[in-house]
C-alpha cells in the first residue's frame, strides 16, 4: 500500500494496539489529556511493552517540560503531540531525545509534522479541510471516517491522516472500521 501515513489515536488496550498494527497503522496515539480515551502512565506503559511500535503521546495544556519528559521516558514514546499550551522549547527537547514532535499550532517552530485538526480535537467533528499556504509536512485530522478519508487524501495530499472517533462504535475502537480506514487512506497514491 502507498498513501499517507496513518495514526490511530485514542488507543486504550494492548488488544486494540495489536489489531491496529496488524491492519497497517503507522503510528498509534496514547492520550494523556483529559478525554474519554485517556490512559494513565501505567496503562500506556503496559500497552507499549506488550505490543511494541511507534506510539505518540498526546498532551494538552502541559506547562512543564519536566512533566512531558517524565511521561515520555516512563512510557517509552516514539513521539509527542502537543495541543493548547505547551512548554517552551518542547520541539527542540523532543528532537534532542530522538523523538518526533507533532504540533497542532502552525506557528510552532521546529515541529516534524503539523497536525491540522477540527474545532475540538478528539470530538470527531468535521471541518473545512484545507492546507495552509506555507510548506511543511501536514497531517489532517478531525471528522475523518472510512467513508470520507479517501476524498480528503485525494484532494489535499497530506503526508498523514489521524483518526480516533471515526473508527469507533460506542466509544470503543472497532477493528473493522480501523482496517477499512487504513485501506481507504492508503489506497490514494502519494
Amino acid at each position: 500500500m502507498s498513501g499517507p501515513v496513518v495514526k490511530i489515536c485514542g488507543i486504550r488496550t494492548a488488544e486494540t494496539a495489536r489489531l491496529a498494527w496488524q491492519a497497517g497503522a503507522d503510528f498509534l496515539g496514547l492520550v494523556f489529556a483529559p478525554s474519554p480515551r485517556q490512559v494513565d502512565e501505567k496503562g500506556a506503559r503496559t500497552i507499549v511493552r506488550s505490543v511494541p511500535g511507534r506510539y505518540i503521546g498526546v498532551f494538552r495544556d502541559i506547562t512543564r517540560l519536566e512533566s512531558l519528559a517524565e511521561i515520555a521516558d516512563q512510557v517509552g514514546l516514539f513521539g509527542v503531540q502537543c495541543h493548547g499550551r505547551c512548554p517552551e522549547g518542547w520541539t527542540g527537547w523532543a528532537k534532542e531525545q530522538g523523538m518526533m514532535a507533532i504540533a497542532t499550532d502552525i506557528t510552532v517552530v521546529g515541529a516534524d509534522v503539523w497536525l491540522l485538526d477540527g474545532p475540538r480535537s478528539g470530538s470527531g467533528i468535521a471541518w473545512e479541510w484545507a492546507l495552509p499556504h506555507q510548506g511543511g509536512p501536514y497531517w489532517i485530522s478531525g471528522g475523518l471516517r472510512p467513508e470520507n478519508v479517501r476524498r480528503v487524501v485525494d484532494h489535499l495530499k497530506p503526508s498523514g491522516v489521524d483518526v480516533s472517533t471515526g473508527v469507533e462504535r460506542d466509544y470503543q475502537k472497532d477493528p473493522e472500521l480501523i482496517a477499512q480506514f487504513i485501506k481507504e487512506a492508503k489506497a490514494c497514491p502519494q
